[in-house]
């Protein structure tokens, strides 16, 4: 369950189906995504089309994919034309993203290839478009049982569509580019010694040995045999119920002797967040996470623990013990992680702006590609 944005031709996409932005009368116009399809799927596409008839706005049709061997359907959406933003017209962008989605679920599809619908001749503003797509995107996966999965790319074209939503500003290169300052290098030094230091006036431990927190934690719940007396239990589960209820409080995440996915996990247990909540609010693949819990030694990918952190709403602190955990850390050196530490310290966790920025300076996306 992810959407991530592709800049591509989309009749190359190799998936299950493929969305074409189109009019109400169904027929090929311009020189843009409509005419390309058309040209690749060759003729009895505008047959198809001719028998249905008429689509109306904010709606689709869908039609097998004839020519195209990249994927099995086509998806024609009807966008609205931009007349000032006073018309409806997000209403009906909205309306037609759902359609797509509902449409390629009826029809079995695991994956779909979008365009920016509406965004070419009809002048719809590229960032309100890309807004109202991941909005229907994230709703429509949420409503998703939980043994249905299906990935979406946002596809584009030319490089006047690259800029999605404008937000490249002069800010955000400044943020990036004083993450390489000289300042914020004296910054990171000073981060990473006073950590030093603070390891090095911890107590040590022989190898093997449980840590103290976790040490504390069982001899709480362990029955004694001492305590217990002659009224020992021959059913030792029965008397455990009444001895965890009286354990100490889960200690802090720092105490907490886990592997990356283990601790994804606590973190959700933590803070009431289903898995599927997860897996989408993080714009990763639960086949993924599933691998990483299941093989620990597997490291992941820096994005996909990245995209880990935003999904679970952690803090900076936070992000910094879970990258840990799988050998990384958010390094101010890093443009990629200079814009998400940007994101993770002021509190904004949607993982799709963030790949909006991340798309427009050129850096890899998180979450599933």
């Amino acid at each position: 369950m992810a959407l991530t944005i592709v800049r591509n031709d989309i009749v190359n996409m190799q998936v299950d189906a493929i969305v074409n932005s189109t009019n109400e009368r169904l027929q090929p116009g311009g020189l843009g995504v409509d005419a390309g399809i058309h040209c690749a799927a060759g003729p009895r596409l505008a047959e198809a089309l001719g028998e249905i008839g008429f689509c109306p706005t904010g709606s689709a049709v869908i039609t097998p994919s004839f020519d195209i061997s990249t994927c099995r359907y086509i998806i024609h959406a009807v966008g609205p034309a931009y007349r000032g933003g006073m018309s409806g017209e997000s209403e009906l962008l909205r309306s037609c993203y759902c359609s797509v989605l509902s449409l390629a679920r009826e029809k079995g599809c695991r994956s779909v290839a979008i365009p920016a619908i509406s965004t070419g001749a009809y002048a719809f503003p590229k960032a309100e478009a890309y807004r109202i797509a991941t909005s229907c995107v994230r709703d429509f996966l949420l409503s998703l049982p939980e043994n249905e999965d299906m990935m979406v790319y946002y596809v584009l074209y030319d490089d006047e569509s690259v800029s999605v939503g404008s937000k490249a500003d002069a800010a955000i290169r400044e943020y990036i580019s004083d993450g390489y300052g000289a300042e914020k290098k004296r910054a990171l030094k000073d981060y990473f010694g006073g950590r030093r230091e603070r390891n090095a006036a911890r107590p040590a431990r022989a190898a093997g040995d449980m840590p103290c927190g976790a040490l504390a934690r069982e001899e709480s719940v362990r029955p004694r045999p001492t305590d217990l007396g002659a009224e020992f239990p021959t059913d030792l589960g029965a008397a455990l119920p009444t001895a965890c209820e009286e354990a100490e409080p889960p200690a802090s995440y720092a105490e907490q002797d886990l592997s990356f996915a283990q601790m994804c996990q606590w973190w959700c247990e933590q803070k009431g967040i289903s898995k599927k909540e997860f897996y989408i609010s993080a714009n990763i693949n639960k086949s993924m996470f599933w691998n990483m819990l299941h093989h620990p030694e597997q490291i992941p990918r820096k994005t996909n623990a990245l995209a880990c952190a935003v999904g679970l709403r952690l803090d900076y602190d936070e992000t910094q013990d879970l990258l840990m955990r799988a050998g990384m850390t958010l390094s101010r050196y890093y443009a990629l992680d200079t814009v998400v530490e940007r994101y993770i310290r002021r509190g904004d966790f949607d993982v799709f702006a963030i790949n909006e920025e991340l798309f427009e300076n050129d850096l890899p996306l998180l979450g599933a590609v």
